[in-house]
């Protein structure tokens, strides 16, 4: 785990540096300080508060209850008493690729988004699988980097194309564009080793690294070369994973361990 957490640390540094970028811009063109502090603050408020709402809304997912989904929460239910989490809130998105991904700021303050589409091609243990890969995430702490960067991509891509249109020129739109593959790259990294601590996390979780193994190999897709792509409608970004081949190894090797 401790590396997971320094590069988690790294990611932010990176990040910050991402971030330090339009605030300088915008300070050379010779926008007040207090207005550009002020607005910066804002920005990472709204962004740190209001990711999980945006993650919905982007994906498309409404909150489901247990009488709604029974089986996904019973699921749930089970795997978050065994590791002593709280349970994050469930949203399901009627997205037909099977998906599944967890946006946050903290244990406390998660969100939980499967597709319709996971739920359709997973039997009752493939699902309980592919959920304790999620909260395997939940427990490492990383899901707050990656919602963070996620949720800057999307303010970026929104803006660019917002000042796009208000100024009639395409500039706006190669700024955020640029901003947005800048914030992507300390990610890179840092998404790989975190896919593969969730996949021996949630193994070790339920004592069947098979289970997890075959769970990963059938709902692969060919929209990438991973499964559980992080897809964002809006953007067309695919997040990183570990590639699946080094994934099932990794599997394999902790099966015979």
């Amino acid at each position: 785990m401790r590396g997971l957490y320094i590069r988690m640390l790294i990611a932010m540094v990176l990040l910050g540096a991402v971030y330090a970028v339009p605030v300088t811009v915008a300070l050379l063109a010779g926008v007040p300080s207090p207005v550009v502090v002020g607005l910066a603050v804002l920005t990472v408020a709204l962004q740190w508060f209001g990711t999980e709402r945006l993650a919905r809304r982007v994906a498309g997912a409404r909150f489901v209850d247990a009488e709604r989904e029974p089986e996904l929460h019973a699921a749930l239910d089970r795997l978050c008493a065994l590791s002593a989490l709280p349970k994050p809130r469930v949203a399901v998105s009627l997205d037909p690729v099977p998906n599944a991904f967890t946006v946050g700021r903290s244990r406390r303050h998660t969100t939980l988004i499967v597709t319709s589409g996971l739920l359709r091609a997973l039997e009752p243990d493939e699902l309980t699988a592919a959920l304790a890969h999620e909260l395997a995430h939940i427990r490492h702490r990383d899901v707050a980097v990656a919602t963070l960067a996620g949720s800057f991509a999307i303010v970026l891509s929104w803006a660019g194309r917002g000042l796009g249109e208000l100024f009639e020129t395409g500039l706006p739109i190669v700024v955020a564009g640029t901003l947005i593959a800048l914030a992507q790259l300390p990610l890179r990294p840092l998404s790989r080793y975190r896919e593969l601590a969730a996949d021996r996390g949630a193994a070790v979780q339920l004592g069947h690294p098979a289970l997890l193994a075959s769970t990963l190999a059938k709902v692969h897709t060919p929209l990438g070369t991973d499964p559980y792509p992080l897809r964002l409608p809006a953007l067309g970004l695919v997040a990183p994973h570990s590639s699946l081949t080094r994934r099932m190894d990794n599997l394999r090797s902790l099966t015979r361990e």
